[in-house]
């Protein structure tokens, strides 16, 4: 009896909340699932970029892989909107190219496919390592915009094994999905 009457008061209390409530809910989408074609060499890794939501790797090869999505919204709420990809593209080579490092840039390439807009170029850049030793990497950058999303596409390799691998990388790059 005493079971049924404290079952009884919490049910009362429950229903009494949800009746009381001054609010209505919505359910809300959590994270950002887009799909990207990673040749099957390549393996997941976490180490490349803290701030990569994609990173994938093939240390025998010499070939590197990550992507990052910003969304459009999110840059707004901060106060941030390109015009343009080239905006988004000149604000973040700098990062990539460094303050001391020399470095070349190929005239960029802008396309769309499947609905989506592209920005290209491949950027070849001499880090100098801690020992004074250069070290020659040469990037495909690929900048993406979708109708929610901008990513960031960098696929690089040692220069002297760039070349075998840019059909792989074009690959990757025009292979994203939102």
């Amino acid at each position: 009896m005493k079971i049924k009457r404290a079952l009884f008061a919490w049910l009362l209390v429950i229903a009494a909340n949800a009746l009381y409530s001054q609010s209505t809910f919505t359910e809300q989408k959590a994270g950002h699932i887009y799909y990207v074609s990673v040749p099957n060499y390549m393996t997941r890794t976490v180490k490349l970029n803290e701030v990569a939501s994609m990173q994938y790797v093939n240390t025998v090869k010499n070939a590197f892989m990550v992507v990052i999505d910003d969304s459009k919204e999110e840059l707004e709420m901060k106060g941030i909107k390109f015009g343009s990809l080239r905006e988004f593209h000149d604000e973040n080579i700098i990062n990539l190219k460094g303050e001391k490092n020399k470095w070349a840039e190929t005239d960029p390439r802008e396309f769309e496919w499947k609905g989506n807009r592209f920005f290209q170029s491949e950027l070849e850049v001499d880090f100098k390592e801690a020992n004074e030793e250069e070290v020659k990497i040469t990037y495909l950058i690929t900048y993406v915009e979708t109708k929610k999303y901008y990513y960031q596409i960098l696929c690089w390799s040692l220069s002297s094994e760039f070349d075998k691998l840019l059909p792989d990388f074009k690959k990757i790059a025009t292979s994203i999905k939102d």
